[in-house]
């Protein structure tokens, strides 16, 4: 994940997580650009900083990402993904 803060108005947020970026674009963070470079995937937020969050929500809804049923969901997905291409790797598919 990168940062870079606009001359003027919100940071610019950088993740290449398709799920970290699925819950910031889902919880109202505003994209700026999807992209995919090969096989990584990378997304470009705006991060405007508000009365309440003067550095912008980035860090919150990282953390909220983390301890979120999201986190548990994806990494679901990944032990299973894991699974299957290793039994495809077993039999010579």
């Amino acid at each position: 994940m990168s940062d870079t803060k606009g001359a003027r108005g919100p940071r610019v947020r950088t993740t290449r997580d398709l799920a970290v970026a699925g819950f910031l674009y889902m919880e109202g963070l505003p994209l700026r650009k999807a992209d995919r470079r090969g096989r990584e995937f990378e997304f470009q937020f705006d991060d405007p900083p508000s009365e309440e969050n003067p550095d912008g929500r980035w860090d919150q809804l990282h953390l909220a990402f983390a301890n979120s049923l999201c986190s548990r969901y994806d990494s679901a997905v990944r032990t299973l993904k894991k699974m299957v291409n290793r039994e495809g790797a077993k039999r010579g598919d």
